[in-house]
């Protein structure tokens, strides 16, 4: 393989860790609890993003982005019924 689809793959790779991350942490806080801990998601996205970032610096950004991103969209799926 060549380097430009090494790194096409690693990048793939960090999305799709990041979504499974929050998606399975979201639905095991989902199953848990009676009314969803949206704060316990954030937090440990957010926990998880700085402990990346002082690791590594700018090398992992697509997943730091992704694992930010999606935690705020599986809040918002995961909470929709408290939200409406």
């Amino acid at each position: 393989m060549t380097q430009h689809s090494n790194e096409e793959l690693r990048l793939i790779n960090q999305l799709l860790l990041a979504i499974f991350l929050v998606t399975d942490f979201g639905y095991f806080l989902f199953l848990n609890h009676p009314v969803f801990p949206w704060f316990a998601l954030a937090g440990s996205a957010v926990g998880l993003t700085i402990i990346v970032y002082c690791w590594s610096g700018t090398k992992y950004w697509l997943f730091n982005t992704i694992l930010l991103l999606s935690t705020v969209v599986f809040s918002v799926v995961y909470n929709f019924n408290v939200i409406l």
